[in-house]
């Protein structure tokens, strides 16, 4: 009998069979059946052997004796294993094709490989219109703009776009390069909602109606959650509805010029010009001339044709006098007779132009000390406030912050569309902590910031550690709850207001605080400060 050590040492049953019966078997035969002993008929095993066998016969070289190979059946097992994966693989495609966010696929050129039925419901193209198809083929025709998968391709890197579709939906869309063990793109898969799924429903409810106003009737970069807001607009909205002048107070910043702008187009005289002047940017020598004009000749260097003033232009519509505060008294006085008679004359000229023109003024200082310093004439002053309106600053309704940054990042999204980011609720409550001395202009400003120097598709706490929003807000004072910078223009400011209730002129104030009277003119202006002791 040849050697038998090698098949003892066989991972597979072998038994030998002769005439009287079971002669020899391995260990494994031992392990799978151990109640196997010498004489064990062929026909006796054979009948113990369930369906989990394959056993295979081979003659012995005696002639006379016979070897069993046997082999486990995993007929059963593999059938089992295949019907799993068959099933997963079904299960997979199901949660594939109806997952309500759109899954686009393509290979590592932008051709299309895949998309799910969302994508056939946002770009409103059947999937075999888009399988096969090149993204950059399908921007180019403006399916969707820009293609995230292109400029994943290009970037080499997952990006996130504002997109737009043929029919104006807007997509919030993560495209995610994969890559093979070379460094080369596999595949892309892109992912995309509608903004509207993105946006917090609180959120969008706020922007759909504030103060019982329709969607559009609200005004435009606005915001009110708050009391003092809606306040603002309820009586807004009454005096849009009149002719009557109005004048707008609140510090820089707080949106007074938004806010007249609303009323043009609210009055019945939206379809005609909206005029702005800020009387603050223009310098006294050429503020009259802006105002009313000029005729030909009326002084070197004007126009030979004249030119009319921005106060003509304003013309069946609404004229804005931003920094009202600003114009000198010797000009108060054309401006009256232009508020009371609705007529002007042009600097150089005799000639009445007859001027119909709605007047809204706005200014960030008290126009009610200025009066009484003898700053500001008295009868204008009376004639400008038919209604007043206050803006109140941004630190006194936080409540419309988190809808303010929304509103902030969907026009940021609109001018750039690559640049889409999401805020960390933790950045929201620091934003809340915060005293903005700069209102929402700061806050706008902020916001462009973090948007742009910012990595990832999430603006964090960490992000605002190169800024001057104190880490630690909440639960502290406002002198601690703002960065340096803020804490000392608000000493500054103190300083100054301090100085204003105690001297009499800013001549005084300059001797005082040991700095030039230029100086103290400007700082007034910059923290809306006025002399309030009598003279």
């Amino acid at each position: 009998m040849p050697e038998w050590s090698w098949i003892e040492h066989l991972t597979v049953p072998i038994l030998i069979f002769e005439r009287g019966g079971l002669f020899r078997w391995n260990q494994a035969a031992g392990d799978a059946w151990p109640f196997l002993r010498e004489g064990f008929s062929w026909d006796d095993f054979r009948s113990s052997l369930t369906n989990g066998w394959i056993v295979h016969l081979h003659p012995w070289p005696d002639g006379e004796s016979f070897l069993v190979e046997c082999h486990p059946d995993l007929t059963g097992p593999l059938a089992e294993r295949l019907r799993e994966m068959r099933d997963a693989y079904e299960e997979l495609e199901l949660i594939f094709s109806e997952a309500f966010d759109e899954v686009f696929v393509t290979d590592g050129d932008g051709i299309t490989l895949r998309v799910n039925r969302a994508a056939e419901r946002l770009y409103g193209l059947r999937q075999e219109e888009l399988i096969g198809r090149s993204v950059f083929d399908l921007e180019r025709e403006g399916v969707f703009y820009p293609s995230v998968t292109g400029l994943a391709l290009k970037l080499r890197r997952q990006v996130t776009v504002l997109q737009t579709t043929s029919d104006g939906k807007q997509l919030w869309a993560t495209a995610n390069p994969v890559f093979d063990q070379h460094g080369n793109i596999r595949i892309v898969i892109s992912t995309a909602k509608e903004i509207s799924d993105v946006i917090r429903p609180e959120v969008m409810r706020a922007e759909t109606s504030v103060g019982g106003m329709d969607a559009d009737e609200q005004p435009q970069n606005m915001v009110a959650r708050s009391p003092k807001m809606r306040h603002v607009f309820h009586i807004a909205k009454r005096v849009a509805g009149t002719d009557i002048s109005c004048l707008l107070l609140g510090e820089t910043g707080v949106g007074k010029s938004t806010l007249a702008q609303w009323i043009h187009r609210m009055s019945p005289r939206h379809r005609g010009p909206f005029v702005e002047v800020n009387c603050a940017a223009l310098p006294e020598s050429l503020l009259e001339s802006e105002l009313f004009g000029y005729e030909s000749g009326a002084f070197t260097g004007a126009l030979k044709s004249g030119k009319p003033g921005k106060v003509e232009l304003a013309h069946e519509g609404t004229l804005f006098l931003d920094e009202i505060a600003e114009v000198p008294l010797h000009l108060q006085s054309k401006l009256l007779d232009f508020v009371e008679r609705r007529v002007l004359t042009r600097i150089g000229g005799t000639r009445m132009h007859t001027v119909d023109a709605r007047i809204i003024a706005a200014t960030n200082r008290d126009l009610k000390q200025m009066v009484r310093d003898g700053l500001f004439r008295a009868d204008l002053y009376y004639r400008l406030n038919g209604v007043e309106i206050e803006v109140p600053p941004l630190r006194e309704r936080k409540e419309d912050i988190p809808e303010l940054v929304q509103q902030l990042l969907r026009r940021i999204f609109d001018e750039c569309p690559t640049m889409v980011k999401r805020v960390h609720p933790e950045v929201i409550r620091r934003l809340q902590a915060y005293t903005w001395p700069g209102n929402v202009r700061e806050l706008e400003h902020l916001v462009r910031r973090l948007v742009i120097l910012t990595d990832g598709d999430y603006i964090l706490p960490s992000d605002l550690q190169d800024e001057w929003i104190d880490e630690e807000t909440s639960g502290v004072t406002p002198c601690t709850s703002r960065g340096p910078l803020a804490q000392l223009a608000q000493l500054e400011r103190d300083l100054y207001a301090d100085a204003a209730r105690h001297c009499r002129s800013t001549y005084e104030i300059a001797e005082a605080l040991g700095v030039s009277q230029a100086t103290v003119v400007r700082k007034l202006k910059k923290y809306g400060l006025s002399i309030k002791r009598p003279r």
